[in-house]
């Protein structure tokens, strides 16, 4: 650990490009000076990641803004899950040991399936009181607050849609689909003309448009708090929705819309499932929305969209990300409510969002621009959302569903895999749910 820590120890900043962490930057990118007090003490504040880039995105909130105006020496010490990524373990899993071994680090990322495991063994920090929280939007808010607590400060925003291959389907005279018959129409004469339409990946490549089909018409409904509260309550089995959305997945397999035993090898982001979708070997495949989705030189003109699943039209799957949470047995409380309430503001926020090329979680700032990806933002925008992680409901969807998608397609049915969700709400309503319902 301790090599770890000397190797990512972080003294000054390396600045992310077009970051503006304070008030008054102008358009000189300089990179400023660490502040340093010498007459006072460094305060350490540790922090587990993914990646590096939070890191340093909070380091240059300390030196530029913090230090200053406090005359402090915070100085932010990062590990990161991606060195340990040759041991096997997941982020989940390493989260977790350190958390239950009691020296966990002050500042975490909170995935959003973990949020109600973490909540029951207290290790969440409530941060509602804290005033910066009136610059999320509200859709970002919804998804930070879990049982009246706001668990942790999503640092951008997150969508699911898909990328197409549009001078591949203007070939065969086709357009891109809005709704559910116009996309089983352009499967099918994409396989007749022998091409695989759907390059999937394991991971949201399975489970989103799933979720949309099955999930879809429970959150536009406009019943749909009442719906959800008797899912939450386990008055109505999630089946009753997520059948559908097993059903579709279920008839992609079947139709061979997908190739299943590459799609069970295929990791989101990757450079073999990018080259895969640029060499023409399928017409469209899943994506996050940002910038670097299209950061890749496709030979052909690419657009992403929501997902065109439902016969009233598109809807896609959307998810606070990045979610910055606060270790509650942290020795350095002050310092680190300190970080949050800095890096929570509009400006860092959609200054964070314009970098990476995401939807700002800022209030006020729906979406970044990304030409290619209009209508995918016009989808946003107007409602047709579902929560990747509905906080309302005491049992897991996002990670449950990932997980059924992929038993799916290793031979299971529809019904055992709805009979197995069921169980699972069941058991995890008993577990997490209100004793007093």
């Amino acid at each position: 650990m301790e090599k770890m820590k000397r190797r990512y120890r972080r003294l000054t900043a390396a600045a992310l490009a077009c970051m503006l962490l304070c008030s008054g930057c102008s358009g000189e990118k300089e990179e400023p000076e660490v502040y340093i007090d010498k007459n006072e003490p460094d305060v350490v504040i540790t922090l587990f990641t993914q990646g590096e880039n939070i890191s340093e995105i909070i380091n240059k909130c300390c030196s530029d803004v913090i230090n200053p105006k406090t005359k402090g020496n915070i100085i932010l010490y990062s590990d990161f899950a991606d060195f340990y990524a040759e041991e096997g373990l997941s982020y989940r899993e390493l989260l977790l040991k350190r958390m239950e071994s009691g020296q966990a680090d002050d500042l975490y990322i909170i995935p959003a399936e973990d949020v109600l495991e973490f909540d029951q063994k207290g290790f969440i920090y409530d941060l509602s009181g804290l005033d910066c929280i009136s610059s999320l939007s509200e859709d970002a808010l919804r998804q930070s607050t879990y049982k009246g607590k706001v668990f942790s400060v999503p640092l951008s925003y997150t969508g699911f849609g898909l990328i197409w291959n549009v001078d591949m389907l203007h070939q065969y005279q086709l357009e891109i689909p809005e709704t559910l018959d116009e996309f089983w129409n352009v499967c099918d004469v994409l396989k007749q003309n022998g091409i695989l339409p759907y390059g999937a990946n394991k991971d949201f490549g399975l489970s989103v448009p799933a979720m949309c089909a099955g999930l879809g018409p429970l959150y536009q409904n406009p019943e749909s708090e009442a719906l959800t509260a008797a899912l939450a309550k386990g008055e109505t089995p999630v089946s009753t929705y997520m059948r559908d959305g097993f059903a579709f997945l279920q008839t992609m397999i079947d139709r061979e819309y997908l190739d299943v035993e590459r799609s069970l090898e295929t990791l989101p982001g990757s450079d073999e499932e990018a080259a895969f979708f640029a060499e023409g070997k399928c017409a469209f495949i899943s994506s996050l929305c940002r910038a670097a989705a299209f950061a890749r030189d496709y030979p052909f003109a690419a657009e992403m969209t929501a997902l065109p699943v439902l016969k009233e039209g598109p809807v896609c799957v959307v998810g606070a990300d990045q979610r910055l949470a606060v270790n509650p047995n942290t020795e350095h409380l002050g310092e680190a409510l300190a970080i949050l309430e800095n890096l929570c503001t509009t400006d860092t926020l959609n200054a964070f969002a314009g970098e990476l090329g995401k939807v700002s979680s800022a209030r006020g700032n729906e979406a970044t621009t990304l030409p290619q990806a209009e209508k995918f933002v016009s989808c946003l925008a107007s409602g047709g959302q579902i929560p990747n992680q509905d906080f309302t409901l005491p049992f897991n969807t996002w990670n449950t569903i990932k997980e059924l998608c992929v038993e799916l397609c290793e031979g299971a049915d529809v019904e055992i895999v709805c009979r197995e969700y069921d169980e699972r709400q069941k058991e995890e309503i008993a577990l997490y749910g209100d004793k007093d319902i």
